[in-house]
């Protein structure tokens, strides 16, 4: 399916502007990702105790967090020192080489520089009781988006599908949300965010050309076979019918 905001995968909690779901994607074998187990985000810094709940009511197990220090210092996730979940600093890059190299190569840095904290992500949500998990970073964008990209090439989801999915970023930030009160930075109103599809066109296929393909970038860093299998098991299911 092509990927929409208005297919049940926004979830607009308040504190949030990128909260989303990354379910209903066809995946190779006849396979779906399973809705309601693996959410992308944006900071989860200022969402109030009713959003926590919610994430809690969806039976949330994992928080990985994908900002650099400084940012976990000045912002920290709510669920930094809650209970109930477990919550996981995994940095992508210790700083914003973006500003000198630009966004695209950036993405292809993150693959290249970063593979072990990736399969560290991957280990996150194959550990007992892993799932449900949210990934996130500052706008849910970049760090998120490589990140997702990966484990949704991993499990079989086509690359037209992954840039789709990685290009709602930028319609989920256009939309203005002047009720709710949580965000005084750069959240608030409408935010035009660069999300142009042929940047993680290029990572996708830097990622095939360099590194042999999700998988591959997963087994070298650590995960074996069995355990790129019993991704999939948990992140898709048969599809219906």
């Amino acid at each position: 399916m092509t990927p929409s905001l208005t297919d049940g995968r926004h979830l607009r909690l308040p504190g949030t502007r990128n909260l989303r779901d990354i379910g209903g994607y066809a995946a190779h074998g006849g396979r779906r990702t399973r809705w309601r187990t693996l959410y992308r985000t944006d900071a989860l810094d200022v969402i109030p105790p009713a959003s926590q709940d919610a994430l809690l009511d969806l039976g949330l197990r994992t928080v990985v967090d994908l900002r650099w220090p400084h940012e976990l210092i000045e912002a920290p996730s709510v669920f930094a020192t809650g209970t109930g979940v477990r919550y996981r600093s995994i940095p992508l890059m210790e700083d914003d080489p973006s500003p000198v190299i630009g966004l695209a190569a950036t993405y292809r840095r993150i693959l290249d520089e970063r593979a072990p904290q990736l399969a560290d992500v991957a280990r996150a949500l194959l550990e007992p009781d892993g799932l449900p998990a949210v990934i996130g970073c500052a706008a849910g964008k970049d760090r998120t988006g490589v990140t997702i990209a990966l484990l949704l090439s991993a499990v079989g989801v086509a690359p037209d599908v992954i840039v789709a999915d990685y290009s709602l970023t930028a319609r989920a930030f256009s939309d203005p949300d002047p009720d709710d009160p949580h965000f005084v930075d750069w959240r608030s109103g409408p935010v035009d965010l660069e999300c142009p599809p042929e940047y993680m066109e290029a990572m996708l296929g830097h990622l095939e050309a360099r590194h042999g393909g999700a998988g591959d970038l997963l087994r070298r860093n650590g995960l074996a076979r069995a355990d790129l299998e019993l991704l999939v098991e948990r992140l898709t299911e048969p599809e219906a019918g």
